[in-house]
Parts: C-alpha cells; sequence; structure tokens
C-alpha cells in the first residue's frame, strides 16, 4: 500500500480506572487539534513520502492510523548508544501510552542497517500497523527512492517480505519535527504544551493522556490475485459479448439459409443462372421430357410474284413417340427451324433421329442432352432456361447466403429488363486460324428465335469432342462458393461471425 498524505494530531485520553474490580478502557475524549489548533500539536504531509515496503496492513476507509511511538530496543543492544543523539530521552514509548491495546505506528531513524534491523525486530513484537522511517542529518527534501541502495537491509531484499507491517520513509525534515513533537507528548497531563489551556477548556482528569495521533491515507497495491480478477472478468465480458453476437450471427444465417433452400426448392430462386453454384438435374427427372421423332418438311418454292413467296419459313413438325403405346401424335409447332443439335452438330434426320424437348421448346439428341443437364449445368445451353426440378435443393452454405443476398440489392437498385433472358444465347465458336489467316469453312447458322441466330464455327484439322463442346455452352460460374481460398484468420473469423 502506497501513502499519499500523513496527518498527525493531538488527542485527549482517559486515563483507565477500576471500578468494583472491573478496568474501564481508556477512551479517546477530545480531538484537541480539531477544537483548537492553537493549543496543540497538528500537521499535515503531503508529498514526500515514499513507500519502501508494501506489506499489507488493516485500514479503515483507506487509512492507517495509531498512535505514534518510538520502540524500545533491548538493554545492551549496540544501537541503543547511538541511536540517543537522534531521540530524545523523554521521546513517547511504549509505557508512555495509554495501557490498552491501541494500534500503533513506529517512528525510527534511519541510522545504518543493523541499528534499522533492531528496530524492526522491537516493532515486530507490537501490536504495530506500519512504520516511518527518516533519515537524519540528511538535507531536508524527498527521501530516496524505494529501489535505492541507501534502504537495502540484505542482498536480496528479503527482510521487506518479513515484516507484517508497511515501511514509509519520510524526509529528514519532517521525521526530526514529529520526533521532537513526540518527545512532548510524553509526560503528564500537566506536562504538556499548553497545559493549563487544555486544563481550562476540557476540565480533564489529571490522570488523562494527550499523545501524538498519526493518519495515513493510502491506497492499496493491486495483489496478483486483484489482478487476475480483473483480467478474468474482462475476458469473462468480452467472450460475453463476442459470444452473443456471434449466437445472433448465427442464427440470422440460418434463418437466411432456411430461407433461401425453400426459395430454391420452390422454384422462385436458381442458382446456376445466378452465378451462385453449378447445378445438375437429377436424371429420373431427365427422363419426363418427352421424347419425339424429328419431322420436318420444307415448304414448296413459290413463283417470285405469289403472295406465298413472302410468307415465313415452315416451322418445325414433331412426331411424338409414346414408349408404352408406340403411337404418334402431332406437335404443335412452337419453334423456328431447328435442323442441328447444338451440342453434338449432327444434322437432324427427318423421321428418322430420335430427339428429347425440353420445357423451354430446344430440341437435342437424347444422349446429348442427357449428359449435358445430368453432368454439366440445369440450364439449357441454348436459352438458358432452368431444367432444375422443383422440390430439390443443393447444401446451402453461407457463402451462398451473402452472394445471393448482394445479388438481389444489386437487382434493387439496378432493376434488369425482363425480356433479357429470353432474348439472351449463348455463342459457341470453334476456330480455325493457320499461317495468321482467319478461315471461316464450315460455317453454319442456326436460327433459334426470330431475329436471333447462333454461329458454330468448326474448327478445321482438329475435331472437337462432344464434352469440349459442352464446356463451351456451360455459363460461366464462379465456383467460390466456400472460403478455402481466404487466409486462415478470415476463414477463423467468418466461422464465429458467419455474418461478416
Amino acid at each position: 500500500m502506497s501513502a499519499s498524505y500523513l496527518t498527525q494530531l493531538s488527542l485527549l485520553f482517559s486515563n483507565p480506572t477500576r471500578s468494583n474490580g472491573h478496568t474501564v478502557p481508556s477512551t479517546i475524549i477530545r480531538n484537541i487539534s480539531a477544537l483548537s489548533s492553537q493549543i496543540a500539536y497538528s500537521e499535515n504531509i503531503v508529498e514526500n513520502i515514499t513507500t519502501i515496503s508494501t506489506k499489507y496492513a488493516p485500514t479503515t476507509d483507506g487509512t492507517i492510523q495509531g498512535l505514534l511511538y518510538v520502540p524500545d530496543l533491548s538493554f545492551g543492544d549496540s544501537c541503543l548508544e547511538t541511536s540517543n543523539q537522534y531521540i530524545p530521552a523523554n521521546a513517547t514509548r511504549q509505557a508512555d501510552l495509554p495501557p490498552t491495546d491501541y494500534i500503533l505506528i513506529a517512528l525510527v531513524p534511519w541510522i545504518d542497517a543493523d541499528c534499522t534491523k533492531s528496530y524492526l525486530a522491537s516493532a515486530s513484537l507490537d501490536p504495530l500497523h506500519a512504520m516511518l522511517v527518516y533519515r537524519p542529518d540528511d538535507e531536508d527534501g524527498p527521501p530516496p527512492e524505494a529501489g535505492s541502495d541507501l534502504w537495502k537491509l540484505d542482498a536480496q531484499g528479503t527482510w521487506k517480505e518479513k515484516n507484517h507491517f508497511p515501511v514509509y520513509a519520510i524526509s529528514s525534515g519532517s521525521g526530526e519535527r514529529m520526533m521532537q513533537q513526540l518527545s512532548l507528548y510524553s509526560g503528564k497531563l500537566s506536562e504538556v504544551p499548553f497545559a493549563n489551556e487544555i486544563n481550562t477548556t476540557y476540565s480533564p482528569n489529571p490522570a488523562d493522556y494527550v499523545r501524538v495521533w498519526t493518519q495515513l491515507s493510502v491506497s492499496p497495491e493491486p495483489s496478483p490475485l486483484a489482478i487476475w480478477g480483473l483480467v478474468l472478468i474482462i475476458l469473462a465480458v468480452i467472450l460475453s459479448v463476442v459470444g452473443g453476437i456471434s449466437w445472433t450471427m448465427h442464427y440470422v444465417q440460418n434463418r437466411r439459409r432456411a430461407s433461401l433452400r425453400r426459395r430454391v426448392m420452390s422454384g422462385e430462386i436458381n442458382l446456376e443462372a445466378l452465378g451462385i453454384k453449378r447445378l445438375t438435374v437429377p436424371p429420373e427427372h431427365i427422363q419426363t421430357y418427352p421424347l419425339f421423332t424429328y419431322n420436318y418438311n420444307p415448304p414448296m418454292p413459290s413463283p417470285p410474284n405469289s403472295p406465298s413467296f413472302f410468307r415465313s419459313p415452315a416451322k418445325t413438325s414433331l412426331e411424338s413417340i409414346s414408349p408404352s403405346s408406340h403411337t404418334q401424335r402431332k406437335h404443335s409447332d412452337r419453334l423456328d427451324y431447328q435442323p442441328t443439335c447444338l451440342i453434338c452438330l449432327d444434322v437432324f434426320e427427318s423421321k428418322v433421329t430420335i430427339i428429347r424437348e425440353l420445357s423451354c421448346g430446344h430440341i437435342f439428341h437424347p444422349e446429348c442432352i442427357d449428359q449435358f443437364l445430368s453432368e454439366m449445368s440445369s440450364l439449357c445451353p441454348l436459352c438458358k432456361a432452368s431444367m432444375y426440378p422443383r422440390g430439390h435443393c443443393p447444401k446451402i452454405t453461407n457463402s451462398m447466403v451473402r452472394r445471393e443476398l448482394s445479388t438481389r440489392k444489386l437487382r434493387s437498385r439496378y432493376p434488369l429488363r425482363t425480356d433479357i433472358g429470353n432474348q439472351w444465347r449463348r455463342l459457341a465458336t470453334w476456330s480455325y486460324s493457320e499461317n495468321q489467316n482467319q478461315s471461316l469453312e464450315g460455317r453454319m447458322s442456326i436460327s433459334t428465335a426470330p431475329g436471333t441466330s447462333i454461329h458454330l464455327h468448326k474448327q478445321l484439322g482438329a475435331p472437337v469432342s462432344t464434352r469440349e463442346r459442352m464446356q463451351t455452352l456451360i455459363m460461366p460460374i464462379d465456383e467460390a462458393n466456400s472460403d478455402d481460398g481466404h487466409p486462415p484468420w478470415k476463414r477463423a473469423a467468418r466461422t464465429i461471425f458467419p455474418g461478416l
């Protein structure tokens, strides 16, 4: 405990008397310094106090207080003669104090190491709560710092741990002044300073005492246990806040994942069309798309002056193949002329080729479109309409939720045209280059919708496999739907706080 200031007071004590065989304890009658500072000793030392030893001592409202005295040395101690030149013979000793168990505060001159050890040993036998020391004959200035070699009594400094009371150093002038006052308030009431005024003012008993009372205002040093307790409390608060925020974020993200899963299953959102997740269609769902025999009858040529010469080209006619009844039915003309499978680039043969029609109306070879939908993409190779079945949903992750949310916010700021999905078509191109010259041989034009065409360029001299062509027909999607590519600290942060 470090001391901040020191107060000296003069108190009037009652003398214990015997009544019917019982001893009446001595009590404080008056604080003479508080009532009349002109007739009693009082002093306040606000600075120049050094804490040498911080051993714990009981305090009252941050104050160590007790009667000031000088410890007695044993007879024959070598320090007894040395200290006589600094301690007056009539300085208050324990025998001069009221005969009760009052708390004591010692005042000792720090002459040398041997004398200080003798006073510490003597004071340890008394009901002491603190010791004040000063270096006599020094200049009247601040006492040396606690780490100074002047306060060393042994090489390791173990003497500070052996005492059961703290030790404080005051300046040389303050110590000598306090020792002088202590010698004035050690005798009978009639011998203290201003004895007549005290007797006239308070009318005390001649056997009463006037002694010096010392108060030390201290602030306790933080103990390791207290520091660790504070650290644990702070950590507990931080963990509680972090845990609460993390739980809230996990709860919100769980709700968002459930919402996105529900919208994907209902067909409201297609993750692949948004560029979030590559999807494939289950084989059993692909088989639900009907098979037909390709049938196309080109229109008869009309004379230039005939009105039919200006009509639009005939559309595809498809004959249904029913696996159960093997009956045929006419399919309504829904699309423009589609003479080629866009995946393998083979030309359909009328009334021979078996084709599969998707829900969007585009036709392909069954083996081509089945492999494409089950292994490559759930979107139609031509119009990018979704073939993903309702009621199905991949595993929804937090990264998918974040990307879908950001896409939704972007669309709310910049609304997209509603006809873009119907008019947009992928362009698949195979080019051939030799000697820095582009060759356009083998170019084919397939009309897919009014005003729209897809140009296919076969690479000459280097055949392209069907699977490679499938790769060119799928939408480019950023497959970084996880945090695997992020630094470890960021992955850990998103694990704890999934909303980041």
